[in-house]
């Protein structure tokens, strides 16, 4: 009886043992699933090139950006260009001192990729023996919700061997950033997103998205404005550009870039939590701004959209004037059409100037006729006094 007992609980035992084995796998394994970017390994020779692939695999939601930075060893390798994307859109900036590439991924207003796709192809070029890891840093994975989606990251690496002849491969310049575009994206419906954080990154100017189907212009003309401003030398103030008059689909993304005398004002920072896009990054340099925002999903801006706000510092002397210029690169609403090739919008450009009166004047400035007025009286007047 005992026997037959203990060879029950022993069954038992047995089938809890397996049945907790299993669902620990099963727990594994579903851990283990989910989005996953990766980018290959290589091996090369000093002068050669190479272009990897960055890869989004496994993404069961529509992604609608992706924010990556690419780090490298600049000693060894030197970041030469980035291109070929699925996504609508691509914008990089590549830091050759730092070895960084930063890129920016999104959907102009079209429904968000899922499953596997190829997010961009980096080109690098060997410059000295060695070895260097390709590491992969994730800054915003978003859905067509706008909320953030988990995903692991792979890295790769390049060896370098001895030297070799000059290789093949796609060149590019590594400063400023430089959009890229899929060759077709396909829009379509997708959920409201939910306004998220933004993220402060960077970009440049470019060729422009090609159009995509989609209804004609909306009526009305769009103005792209930043005021006229005053500030006292050594003085702070805030600088406002804004999208007016959107109507119609309403604006999926805008990418703009201020140019300003740097002699005259210093752009302190350009406020990612103040722009009414989702996203929206800044790259300062000396006398130009880059500037993009984007929607992390399908609905757009309308109305009169705050683009961008920044901190302007008067670093000129008074009465010195600077203009803010507005360069418009792309303006594309909600259904991948591009404004800025319809023309339907205009730029009204601002100032910038230096209030208040300079040190004294010890010398006073005259015409040369005034001058040689002065000199004669004085001389008339010293003879006079010299005769009496």
């Amino acid at each position: 009886m005992n026997q037959r007992v203990g060879g029950a609980n022993g069954r038992r035992f047995f089938a809890l043992a397996l049945l907790f084995v299993l669902v620990f796998l099963f727990l594994t394994a579903a851990t283990a699933a989910g989005a996953v970017i990766s980018i290959q390994s290589a091996e090369l020779k000093v002068g050669e090139r190479v272009t990897l692939p960055i890869v989004l695999a496994d993404a069961a939601e529509e992604i609608s950006c992706a924010t990556i930075i690419v780090s490298y060893e600049p000693a060894i390798l030197k970041g030469t260009s980035v291109q070929n994307t699925q996504f609508d859109k691509l914008v990089y900036h590549t830091d050759t001192a730092q070895g960084k590439t930063t890129i920016v991924l999104y959907q102009t207003g079209a429904a968000g990729r899922s499953g596997t796709s190829t997010l961009a192809e980096l080109t690098f070029e060997a410059v000295k023996v060695g070895s260097s890891s390709l590491l992969l840093q994730l800054e915003t994975l978003k859905n067509n919700a706008g909320v953030p989606v988990a995903a692991t990251v792979q890295p790769g690496s390049i060896t370098v061997k001895a030297d070799g002849g000059s290789g093949g491969g796609n060149g590019g310049g590594g400063s400023g950033w430089i959009p890229t575009t899929s060759p077709s994206p396909s829009p379509s419906p997708a959920p409201m997103p939910s306004p998220s954080p933004s993220a402060t990154v960077t970009l440049a100017p470019s060729p422009s998205l090609s159009p995509v189907p989609s209804p004609s212009p909306a009526s009305g003309i769009i103005t792209v404005r930043i005021d006229d401003l005053a500030v006292a030398s050594g003085g702070v103030t805030t600088a406002t550009i804004r999208i007016e008059g959107v109507e119609g689909e309403g604006l999926s993304s805008a990418q703009l870039n201020l140019t300003y005398d740097p002699k005259v004002v210093k752009v302190l920072s350009a406020d990612a939590e103040t722009s009414e896009f989702d996203e929206f990054m800044a790259n300062i340099e000396s006398g130009k701004v880059r500037m993009i925002g984007f929607q992390t999903g399908a609905e757009g801006l309308t109305g009169d959209v705050t683009f961008a706000q920044l901190q302007l510092k008067a670093v000129g002397k008074p009465g010195e004037q600077t203009a803010l210029g507005l360069e418009v690169i792309d303006l594309i609403d909600n259904v991948g059409q591009v404004l800025v090739e319809h023309e339907e919008f205009e730029v009204a450009d601002g100032s910038l100037t230096i209030s208040g009166e300079g040190g004294r004047k010890w010398i006073p400035s005259y015409s040369l006729a005034s001058t040689v007025a002065i000199v004669i009286g004085c001389y008339l007047l010293i003879r006079t006094r010299r005769s009496r």
